[in-house]
């Protein structure tokens, strides 16, 4: 199986000037505030219950804070996705001055005997646990669904919003590759029903290939606004 790092025919690193840079989609900075040493809030808590065969892969320094499970390569045989914290990411974390402590995100496949191999490791998948500065962590998960996988993002605060990243499997490249990108944002609904919902949507948008190009998940890079 190829590395997530290449896939056949392909021999040179996209360049971030390869991506198409946009501009419609809240800015994660816009919200951030000063890292005092009060602890950043999270809803990530550790991960305590991981079996033998998964504990092997997390790094000294570091705990599971996410685990999904589904077919990410298309074998029906169960793979893993795991999302490791720096354990003193509450504290030491610090987007505002751009030193984030990174979240890696380990793509596991699942073998005979009820082993895993790693397929992929990104540490720029996920953000980290003051990227939603005042209004909190806001990773909030992973889904693996048939060769397709999502990581999931979200705040509610001043501001709200969800964005849903999701890569799909190539049989032919034997890689994962950024397939969607949904970014919805909310607003305060105005009207004075009774009955009318608290938020509305104020933006809807929906990215794929077309807009991003072929993007390996290995190179993708959340806290880059060119890659997405």
């Amino acid at each position: 199986m190829l590395s997530c790092e290449q896939s056949p025919g392909d021999n040179k690193k996209m360049k971030s000037k390869d991506i198409p840079v946009t501009n419609d989609k809240i800015s994660i900075a816009d919200t951030i505030v000063p890292n005092n040493t009060e602890k950043h809030q999270t809803f990530n808590e550790t991960v305590d219950s991981l079996p033998e065969n998964l504990k092997t892969f997390i790094p000294n320094g570091y705990s599971a804070i996410n685990v999904s499970t589904g077919d990410a390569n298309l074998d029906s045989v169960p793979d893993k996705i795991l999302v490791l914290r720096k354990n003193t990411e509450e504290t030491s974390s610090n987007y505002a001055e751009n030193k984030p402590d990174k979240r890696p995100l380990l793509l596991l496949l699942g073998q005979t005997g009820n082993t895993y191999k790693l397929a992929c490791r990104n540490d720029d998948a996920v953000y980290c646990i003051d990227c939603g500065g005042a209004f909190g962590d806001p990773f909030t998960g992973t889904t693996i669904m048939r060769g397709y996988f999502s990581i999931e993002h979200g705040i509610s605060g001043g501001q709200h919003w969800e964005q849903v990243t999701t890569f799909k499997y190539d049989q032919a490249k034997a890689n994962w590759f950024l397939y969607k990108d949904h970014f919805i944002s909310y607003k305060l609904n105005n009207s004075k029903d009774e009955n009318a919902e608290t938020l509305v949507k104020e933006t809807d948008k929906l990215k794929t290939v077309k807009n991003f190009g072929m993007i390996a998940f290995a190179r993708f890079d959340i806290y880059n606004s060119k890659g997405h």
